[in-house]
């Protein structure tokens, strides 16, 4: 701007060398060109530039040997960058939030170094993780309560308060597994390399593979597009699972009395009249104590948790065959979303999509997440056999039924929701009595664990993997309390 303003009086531009202005000869040739249209030269202080015609021809020449000195540059620092990454070494730049970079080794005075595990950084990591999935005791937190939570307890990202893209990025961070992909983006044009390209580093592990997995379902689960956030924060305990006995839609929160008083009435008919479905409502603290009450004298029983177990494990060891058959079956879905996870990153180098667009990045990151959701699958498939082979004692079954109890009923709703929604697909709510349904699945698996901590049993009581119509899990059905019509 200040050569082209004629105000300036600007009549030469001095560089060093030509290379110093440009190493594109395009560009270089283009930006000569303007500033001979303007009447100002261009000198080079360590090259002899002749004017007209010839001076043209050697200026020419001088950027095409230095774009192809820079090519060849480039390509011995790419090369000797992706050795050093294939070995294992950090090859740079600002380590991601949660670890730092140790020295690793000295060669010849040259130092290599590899990603360590933050002291400081790496617990905020997990602390995050953890809020997103369980919360701090009154449930799950979205996004934007965890950076309020992390700002308001002295929390920094760096020096710097925590935004919601920077907890999003951490939350979407696959480094934290204990893979580093490097070479994913090339440097010159910004575009992304296709997956055979990358070159995946091993560093420590902050987040095991499984919360990660579990964390990358609910996120998108999660995306207001498809999840209404009124389901991932309101306050009814049978958000998402409660359905009319009529019409099999969805139970929604009404009020009344200036909020006093709270019901779950049928959507259908609330929404779309009468004609639709002739609904019902019940009084929604009366649904939720029903519901846990059910849960525990009759779903966590001891005696029927011991019944539900024996059940599961005849089932397992009817259905072994069929799991061997399922996983060849995985393995192909699995082959089929790598070649197509390809094909989309070849559209992008090729210029046939823009790499900002974001529906397309989204679906990207759906295919990697299917991808992440096979290899996991697979796993679990395999380590089924497990389960026929369980002995369960009675005390173990006591104690898991006591901290399901517990967790059902402490903290506020939305806490205890996403401990009924492990047990729970669906709650069938008619006039007279409530139905409960649920995979007995999930109960023995908990019961072979032994643990109930949310974070580690959500990724195997997924309920994406449940709702697939070729596995049609076996349920519990529960029936009981007859309501009295609202």
């Amino acid at each position: 701007r200040y050569i082209r303003d004629p105000v300036n009086g600007v009549g030469a531009v001095i560089v060093y060398h030509s290379s110093r202005l440009f190493r594109n000869a395009q560009l270089l040739l283009k930006y000569h060109s303007e500033l001979e249209s303007r009447g100002i030269r261009l000198i080079s202080a360590t090259q002899a530039l002749p004017d007209g015609h010839n001076g043209k021809l050697l200026l020419t020449m001088l950027a095409a040997f230095d774009a192809h000195a820079s090519d060849q540059n480039a390509e011995q620092v790419r090369t000797v960058m992706t050795a050093n990454a294939e070995a294992g070494y950090w090859n740079g730049a600002k380590p991601p939030f949660g670890y730092k970079t140790a020295v690793a080794l000295v060669l010849r005075s040259k130092e290599k170094k590899v990603l360590a595990e933050s002291e400081d950084e790496a617990p905020v990591v997990r602390l995050i993780f953890r809020l997103y999935r369980e919360g701090d005791g009154s449930g799950p937190m979205g996004i934007k309560k965890i950076v309020a939570y992390l700002n308001g307890r002295g929390y920094s990202y760096r020096g710097k308060p925590f935004y919601t893209s920077a907890v999003e990025k951490i939350l979407k961070g696959e480094v934290y597994t204990g893979t580093f992909r490097y070479n994913c983006i090339d440097s010159r044009t910004r575009k992304p390399r296709p997956e055979s390209e990358h070159i995946k580093v091993k560093v420590p592990v902050i987040i095991p593979q499984e919360i990660w997995l579990a964390t990358q379902r609910a996120l998108r689960d999660n995306r207001p597009n498809v999840r209404a956030p009124r389901l991932t924060t309101g306050p009814t305990l049978l958000s998402g699972i409660a359905v009319c006995e009529h019409c099999k839609g969805g139970m929604q929160l009404r009020t009344g009395k200036s909020g006093n008083y709270r019901y779950l009435t049928c959507a259908n008919k609330a929404n779309k009249g009468g004609l639709s479905c002739q609904g019902h409502s019940v009084r929604m603290d009366a649904a939720d104590e029903a519901v846990l009450s059910a849960m525990e004298k009759e779903v966590l029983a001891p005696s029927r948790l011991k019944l539900l177990m024996g059940q599961v494990i005849d089932a397992s060891n009817a259905g072994l065959e069929d799991l061997e058959k399922d996983i060849p079956r995985l393995q192909a879905s699995l082959n089929n979303d790598k070649a197509g996870l390809e094909r989309l990153y070849l559209a992008i180098e090729k210029g046939i999509v823009d790499i900002l667009d974001k529906a397309f990045a989204q679906r990207i990151a759906d295919v990697k997440l299917r991808i992440g959701e096979s290899d996991e699958r697979i796993r679990e498939l395999k380590n089924r056999r497990v389960l026929h082979r369980a002995r369960i004692s009675d005390e173990r079954v006591i104690v898991f039924s006591q901290q399901v109890r517990e967790r059902l009923r402490t903290g506020d709703p939305a806490f205890r929701r996403a401990w009924l929604h492990l047990f729970v697909d669906r709650v069938v709510i008619g006039p007279n009595e409530i139905r409960i349904i649920g995979p007995k699945q999930a109960l023995a698996e908990g019961l072979v664990q032994g643990n109930i901590k949310a974070g580690t049993m959500v990724p195997s009581f997924d309920r994406e993997w449940r709702a697939r119509k070729e596995e049609a899990p076996e349920s519990h059905h529960v029936r009981f309390q007859r309501l009295t019509p609202t």
